[in-house]
């Protein structure tokens, strides 16, 4: 009866530390994930800067190398090509406009680039977000 009883209390005291063992990790790994989600992600967010499109009729509006930095003061008459648009410098090479940046058109949740925004406007020959005005050839 002794060694019975000695063998449920060894049992016991094992299951006893188990179960503490497996509550201890169980919240280390609790207090690890809000460590995790207390984590604020950091999103850094580009300025926009105006552009001048300097390109011929051969040239595409969407060819980061025909743009200068700052307003054009020819952006007058019919509206056939792009004249300046609005969008964040290239990180890899600040004088150049960064047509991978992502804009939000108005009334979309949906983000594009501002290329296929340029395209967008030079279809269509109508000035958005990131187009802001047309010049001829």
């Amino acid at each position: 009866m002794n060694k019975v009883v000695k063998r449920i209390i060894g049992t016991m005291s094992i299951g006893v530390m188990t179960l503490g063992i497996s509550l201890g990790a169980n919240a280390q790994s609790i207090k690890n994930e809000k460590e995790v989600k207390g984590e604020k992600e950091s999103i850094m967010v580009r300025a926009n800067q105006v552009w001048s499109y300097h390109g011929t009729s051969s040239d595409s509006p969407t060819d980061p190398s025909k743009y200068s930095l700052g307003p054009s003061e020819e952006c007058e008459g019919a509206k056939q090509t792009i004249c300046q648009i609005n969008a964040p410098a290239n990180p890899s090479n600040p004088s150049q406009p960064d047509m991978t940046a992502l804009v939000t058109p108005s009334g979309s949740s949906t983000p594009t680039t501002i290329a296929l925004r340029i395209s967008a406007a030079n279809s269509s020959k109508t000035p958005n977000e990131t187009v802001t005005d047309f010049r001829p050839f």
